[in-house]
């Protein structure tokens, strides 16, 4: 199975949700760490409902459209536990700035500078972002057993990107001594 299978059994697993539902979570609460398509989620809901992981639930009206929604079955929660008990795989990591920055001495500082300064503000926003989702969980902890658990993700969610931020500063000031160096010496 494929992790996006695990995400979608997992989702299903607190409760009942349409595809569009499991996209908007995914988008809303892994964002700092996961990412998953349409293309991605509505073939493998098929596949699991094919496999018998999960079934057709009641239909949900979202939008004013009605929904499939989905449930976990016995078997997916079989599935689920199995691959929570698996060793973690290698972890990818990738960022494009941190390649860009590789690269940079093809371009002009302020090329990067750009980049950079997009790159702090986007990190700032997802710090704003998992804040505010560790107060709320906070009001709230003891409605859902997991809620533990998930304020542990936001903490590194939290650490990540204080890191990124401190790091597009340092080099943010790298940056601009540079260019500053390559006007005072044309």
């Amino acid at each position: 199975m494929r992790q996006t299978d695990y995400v979608i059994l997992g989702l299903l697993s607190e409760a009942p949700l349409s595809g569009y539902q499991i996209k908007r979570i995914v988008d809303i609460r892994f964002r700092f760490f996961w990412s998953e398509s349409f293309g991605q989620i509505f073939p493998a809901l098929k596949s699991l409902a094919a496999n018998g992981l999960i079934e057709e639930a009641e239909p949900a009206v979202q939008d004013g459209r009605t929904r499939k929604t989905y449930r976990i079955t016995p078997q997916g929660s079989a599935a689920l536990k199995n691959w929570l008990s698996l060793p973690v795989g290698k972890e990818s990591y990738r960022l494009e700035i941190l390649l860009k920055m590789y690269f940079s001495n093809y371009t002009e500082p302020a090329v990067m500078l750009s980049h950079l300064r997009r790159f702090e503000a986007a990190h700032m926003q997802q710090l704003e972002i998992l804040s505010r989702f560790q107060q709320e969980l906070e009001g709230i902890i003891d409605r859902d057993e997991n809620h533990r658990d998930v304020l542990r993700v936001i903490d590194c969610g939290q650490k990540l990107n204080r890191a990124y931020l401190d790091w597009s500063r340092e080099t943010i000031a790298y940056l601009e001594r540079k260019q500053a160096d390559a006007s005072e010496n044309p």
